[in-house]
């Protein structure tokens, strides 16, 4: 028998009651954040008289929230314990969605979408760093693309949800279906159990300590910086579709490529992440990246609906299977204490890119239009694979199979950490270990 059969022998059980629980939260959080995402422009116009900026800023508030949350959970996630910061969050995240109501004013309204979006960046902080450790290690490829699975229904739900809702129910049926599904989220996550990271001998003064490293995960950036990128680059068919469609006269097209892009991204996700697994990192992300590049050439041609809509499948492939493969990538690069802060890292990066892409793109489009836009953001992924390759592509890193020994420590999961300036205090203290509370 082979070594790779064996391996697929005597693998670890990857659907853990735990895992299961982690997942329909992600499903919860992400489905409520895009039923708001998409109705909270519209209401805050129509109940508050918001212009169109002010309407825009309500929407985007939340991300605004999430943010920043994003610069300290990393580092107080595993200093105040997954579990509780889990737990509290979600429960502010249920408090928040009830309390949309009540609001009065439009400056409450911007503030309760902030606190809104600082329990998730915290709570979503938490749950992710939790699943990588409740995830085995030779299976975390696997075990990131179906915990993300819940991340490619909402986009698709959470506005048809928001649209059939407030048309039938008013935004007060909206708000309690949102309030409703954040409750079940409270009570999944009172449920599960999550690793918590253990350090003994530190002293709290050096745990509560904020520093640059506690803030962006200096082996994850180089990463992070290609999922920037990526997002700058889905950003603009995020924001820019539907107005492209119209000015072609495809406005269908551009509703089928959502459709195509989500049930592409939906199969994708079922099977790369076990080729992650056992046939390596580039296996799946060279392939994904080569059809992002391709998508984006397509949409700057798009000379009728059929090349669109093939552009939708492609992008579900190539963006929709890279992002748990390189969320997998970082996990597997950090000892367990760092995973929470490698994957704020990867949060900050993402949200920079979405976040940004608009303000540079947009005077792109005034300019040139959205054929040499896209021709550009074809481009940017172009660059996107180069910097991969320097920065892991070209160590042909495998799970669960040492690339080079460091001279320090490797990771026992890829031989993938990269020399870095060690602390005064990593040799005086063993790394600690995430363990699982018995009940």
């Amino acid at each position: 028998m082979s070594q790779d059969a064996s391996n697929q022998d005597t693998k670890e059980p990857l659907f853990s009651w735990n895992f299961i629980l982690a997942i329909l939260i992600n499903l919860c959080i992400t489905t409520v954040f895009f039923t708001l995402v998409t109705a909270m422009a519209v209401y805050a116009a129509s109940e508050f008289g918001a212009g169109e900026t002010a309407a825009g800023f309500a929407a985007s508030a939340f991300v605004v929230g999430a943010l920043a949350a994003r610069f300290f959970a990393g580092k107080y996630v595993n200093t105040l314990g997954r579990k509780p910061i889990l737990v509290i969050c979600l429960l502010i995240f249920t408090l928040a969605s009830v309390g949309y109501p009540v609001i009065s004013s439009y400056e409450w309204l911007i503030t309760l979408r902030i606190f809104h979006g600082i329990a998730l960046g915290f709570g979503q902080t938490a749950l992710t760093a939790a699943v990588f450790d409740i995830i085995p290690r030779s299976r975390r490829g696997e075990g990131s693309g179906y915990y993300l699975l819940a991340n490619s229904l909402p986009p698709a739900l959470g506005p048809l949800a928001a649209i059939q809702l407030s048309a039938a129910y008013g935004y007060s049926g909206m708000f309690s279906v949102v309030s409703l599904i954040s409750a079940i989220a409270f009570l999944f996550a009172c449920l599960v159990r999550t690793p918590e990271v253990k350090q003994p001998g530190t002293p709290l003064r050096e745990r509560l300590r904020l520093g640059p490293s506690d803030v962006i995960e200096p082996r994850a950036f180089s990463i992070a910086l290609v999922a920037m990128l990526l997002g700058i680059t889905f950003a603009s068919v995020m924001t820019f579709l539907n107005g492209y469609a119209q000015s072609l006269g495809m406005t269908d097209a551009a509703s089928i490529y959502f459709v195509v892009y989500a049930a592409t991204m939906l199969v994708a996700r079922l099977f790369m992440g076990r080729v992650q697994d056992r046939f390596g990192d580039n296996v799946v992300i060279m392939p994904a990246l080569g059809a992002f590049i391709v998508s984006m050439s397509l949409l700057a041609w798009s000379p009728n609906q059929a090349v669109m809509v093939a552009a939708g499948v492609l992008a579900g492939f190539g963006f929709g299977a890279m992002l748990p493969a390189i969320q997998a990538i970082i996990a597997s690069k950090l000892r367990t204490h760092r995973i929470s802060i490698g994957i704020s890292t990867f949060f900050i990066m993402m949200d920079l890119g979405f976040g940004f892409a608009p303000l540079a793109l947009g005077p792109v489009v005034e300019s040139f239009g959205y054929q040499v836009m896209y021709a550009g953001c074809a481009g940017v992924v172009v660059a996107t694979l180069g910097l991969y390759w320097l920065v892991h592509g070209k160590f042909s890193v495998r799970q669960g199979v040492a690339r080079r020994r460091a001279r320090r420590w490797v990771n026992e999961a890829t031989g993938v950490m990269p020399l870095v300036q060690q602390r005064k205090h990593d040799d005086a203290t063993p790394a600690p270990r995430a363990s699982t509370p018995s009940v």
